[in-house]
């Protein structure tokens, strides 16, 4: 372990503004290499939720960004403000990975905290080294620059943890600590209001700081008593007005998320799942971080995203143990360590945080904040390990064997990306869209809702159709239906582009392909022609960085399809929701064997010759029952699998519920087999 001694002032000032500039420079050079940030979440629901940070949408609108739609817009205020006020999606990304890179210099602070001072310049070469190895984090490098909040909530995460350690060694020393604990309370205060699933952040702190030596208990309670009303004002001060747009309109501050609870009479009264990556038995939990050195889509992040170093941290922490205990067999003195309220206080928190996030989502976005912690925190235990020569040696050779997988990894798209263009969402509209206020019905799992702010600002905007499909007769369908009948309006039909691209001949024509689901809501298409709406071409201003850097679009760039609707006649409509109930009544058995997966809030669209139909236990995958009699599971993540449950000639209509637990097993398998 480093020993311990004053650093150099000079070396700390200059060293680690070095560090900031190399780490501000490299992740500019990462956002801008990628291209223009297109990401599926961007075009979804960010631009929409920065949007709503200046403009209160939630009586015009309904789900139109899905139901993630509703969370605090702070996190992507400022990439709209950015770009409404003209600033060039190259600078605006720019800024972002600006703002990412502070990740990296309060890493590098909390390296130090862990390590101890660095007096020698093997001391100073041993902490860089450590820090590289959180710094290299695979997951950092894929969001850095885009419009994910996960690495600005971090910043706030990370400067929280620095400053409780921070005030902890301050008590130590008789210094004054409580304004610095509760500073970093406020902050991850802070980071809970503007996204969610950093709560585990604030349990983890809150549980660090219990378990902290403290010369009498109630000096104990004073601190937690400290930390969690200022967490609590922080997360109040950063929630609290889109919580209260949220009760004020659906009687649920989280709405739509645990509407369980709630029961918003707008949307189901369960709740939505927020575990899709979380290991489904023992076996995959134990192998999960060697599985998260592979190549595999879907591990921990939804792209294949190589990390060796969560697998070289569960080593080193066995290997460890099997020493300590060794040691204390044999009665020989353990190895020696930085002792000090920081180190342990910062050690509890990795730990504690790790279980939560494992418990809760396993999302590698998520637990950003623990993939860059755990570098510097395997760093220590190997200190404790081995010598520092070595220990220097097998970071360097970590660090070189995980820049080699991620240039392989990234030579694959991180996420949809573009050509850089001078503004995000320029889209090649009719001009009547933005001068008259109408009705827009969307259609597609990826939402219309980055359309929103280049339309009429009275205009209504409802998702029918897609992550969660509203039915004509249930929760959510009285307000549908409020916001269609608004008086003298146009109602227009919003489809995702790339339903046409889909092998079913059906779905060439969108009119075809929606038009007896339409039906269900007294809906039809008129005969004026659809529009199609894409961004348009690039300008040329900024085509020299795409030539240099040999980019262009990457996925598929959002496109749209507008359609004219109108009122269907009273006739067409009955019979339409006849052949729905008819349906309904057909799968009440099976939903009873069932439950989980056809039981309510079972969601169906109607498509010629098929229904498909999703639950919120199956968002990662979809039923489709056609009329003939056969049933198909689609997976609707990587790798796409596709599994036959039934077919046509047939006479039983699904398998027996084991079967029917049994499904996302089948899917994985078909997956890994190739489907179907």
């Amino acid at each position: 372990m480093i020993a311990p001694g004053r650093e150099p002032g000079r070396y700390v000032s200059y060293g680690w503004l070095g560090v900031a500039l190399v780490a501000t420079f490299a992740s500019i050079l990462r956002a801008i290499a990628d291209g223009q940030d297109l990401n599926f979440d961007l075009v979804t629901y960010h631009y929409y939720l920065g949007h709503t940070a200046f403009v209160d949408r939630t009586a015009l609108d309904f789900l139109p960004a899905s139901f993630q739609g509703y969370q605090s817009p702070l996190p992507y205020a400022l990439l709209v403000w950015l770009d409404s006020h003209g600033v060039p999606p190259v600078l605006n990304a720019a800024i972002h990975a600006s703002i990412h890179a502070l990740n990296l210099v309060l890493l590098l602070f909390l390296s130090r905290l862990l390590l101890g001072p660095a007096v020698s310049a093997r001391d100073r070469v041993v902490l860089m080294a450590i820090w590289l190895l959180g710094a290299i984090a695979p997951v950092y490098w894929q969001l850095v620059g885009t419009s994910f909040a996960d690495l600005s909530t971090s910043v706030l995460i990370l400067g929280g943890l620095w400053l409780i350690a921070v005030s902890l060694e301050n008590r130590e020393a008789r210094s004054p600590w409580i304004p610095m604990l509760m500073a970093g309370a406020w902050l991850a205060g802070v980071a809970t209001g503007m996204r969610f699933h950093n709560a585990i952040y604030v349990a983890a702190l809150a549980f660090a700081i219990g378990v902290s030596r403290f010369e009498r208990r109630e000096s104990r309670l004073g601190a937690l008593g400290a930390y969690c009303a200022a967490a609590a004002a922080g997360w109040f001060m950063s929630f609290a007005p889109w919580g209260w747009r949220n009760f004020r309109e659906f009687a649920n501050p989280v709405f739509p998320l645990f509407n369980g609870i709630f029961r918003s009479p707008d949307f189901p009264s369960d709740n939505l799942p927020l575990t899709g990556f979380v290991p489904d038995g023992l076996e995959r939990l134990l192998t999960l971080p060697f599985r998260m050195a592979g190549f595999a889509d879907w591990v921990y992040v939804e792209r294949r995203l190589p990390d060796v170093r969560p697998a070289l941290l569960v080593a080193t922490a066995l290997a460890l143990a099997i020493a300590l205990a060794y040691r204390r067999i044999t009665r020989r003195p353990p190895s020696a360590a930085v002792q000090g309220p920081a180190r342990k206080f910062i050690v509890t928190f990795f730990g504690v945080g790790v279980i939560l996030w494992l418990a809760t989502s396993c999302n590698g976005r998520y637990g950003v904040s623990l993939f860059l912690l755990g570098g510097p925190i395997c760093g220590a235990l190997l200190l404790r390990l081995l010598p520092v020569r070595h220990v220097a040696l097998i970071a360097a050779a970590v660090v070189a064997w995980q820049v080699a997988l991620q240039q392989a990894s990234f030579a694959l798209p991180r996420w949809t990306s573009g050509s850089w263009t001078s503004s995000y969402f320029d889209w090649d509209a009719p001009e009547w869209i933005a001068q008259e206020p109408v009705v827009f019905l969307t259609f597609g799992y990826q939402t219309a809702s980055a359309l929103v702010p280049r339309t009429h600002p009275d205009s209504n905007h409802v998702n029918l159709v897609g992550q969660y499909s509203i039915q004509p007769d249930g929760p959510g369908s009285k307000r549908a239906r409020r916001l269609m009948d608004v008086p003298n309006r146009r109602i227009y039909g919003v489809f995702d582009f790339y339903f046409t691209q889909q092998s079913d001949p059906a779905a060439h024509s969108i009119k075809r392909y929606f038009g007896e689901h339409l039906s269900l809501w007294g809906l039809e298409f008129t005969a004026t022609p659809c529009t199609l709406i894409p961004l348009k071409v690039p300008a040329t201003e900024w085509a020299w960085i795409d030539r240099l850097l040999s980019r262009g679009y990457r996925g598929n760039a959002p496109e749209y399809i507008v359609c004219e609707l109108r009122a269907s006649s009273a006739s067409e409509q009955a019979a339409a929701l006849k052949v729905l109930r008819d349906f309904r009544a057909r799968l009440v058995p099976l939903a009873a064997a069932c439950p989980k997966y056809l039981g309510a809030p079972l969601a169906l669209v109607r498509h010629p010759g098929q229904w498909i139909g999703t639950n919120f236990a199956s968002l990662e995958f979809r039923i489709e029952f056609y009329d003939g009699g056969a049933v198909v599971l689609q997976q609707m993540r990587p790798p796409y699998a596709t599994v036959i449950l039934t077919t046509a000639s047939e006479s039983v209509a699904l398998p027996r519920v084991d079967d029917c637990l049994e499904w996302p097993t089948r899917l994985e398998v078909a997956g890994r087999a190739g489907s179907p």
